[in-house]
C-alpha cells in the first residue's frame, strides 16, 4: 500500500485545504473509490490535482470537483480514469499548525 505526501497549491481545494498545506495519501491497488472522496491525480495537461469525486461514471471514469467557486471545472479537465489517481487523501496537515 503506497503512501503518498503532497503539498497543496492552488485554490481549488479552499476552504478546506490551502495553498502550504500536506496531504497523506494512500493507494490500494483495488482501491475502490467513492463520491465525496478526496483524491489526487496526475491530470495530462493540469499536472498533478487534488480534487473531490464528484460523480463516477458507469464505464468507472471519475468526475472530479473542487470546492473553490474558481476551481477548474471538469467540463474543462474533462473525465479521470481511475489509473491516473495517485491516491486517496486520508489525512491533512494544515500549514497554521505546523
Amino acid at each position: 500500500m503506497p503512501i503518498g505526501l503532497y503539498r497543496v497549491n492552488g485554490l481549488s481545494m479552499s476552504p478546506g485545504l490551502a495553498p502550504g498545506d500536506y496531504v497523506v495519501t494512500l493507494k490500494r491497488w483495488k482501491s475502490r473509490y467513492r463520491i465525496g472522496d478526496i483524491v489526487v491525480a496526475q491530470h495530462p495537461h493540469f499536472g498533478r490535482i487534488i480534487k473531490r469525486i464528484r460523480r463516477i461514471q458507469p464505464d468507472g471514469m471519475l468526475w472530479l470537483e473542487g470546492t473553490h467557486p474558481d476551481s477548474t471545472s471538469t467540463d474543462k479537465m474533462g473525465l479521470m480514469r481511475r489509473e491516473r489517481i495517485q491516491g486517496r487523501v486520508i489525512r491533512s496537515i494544515s500549514q497554521s499548525t505546523m
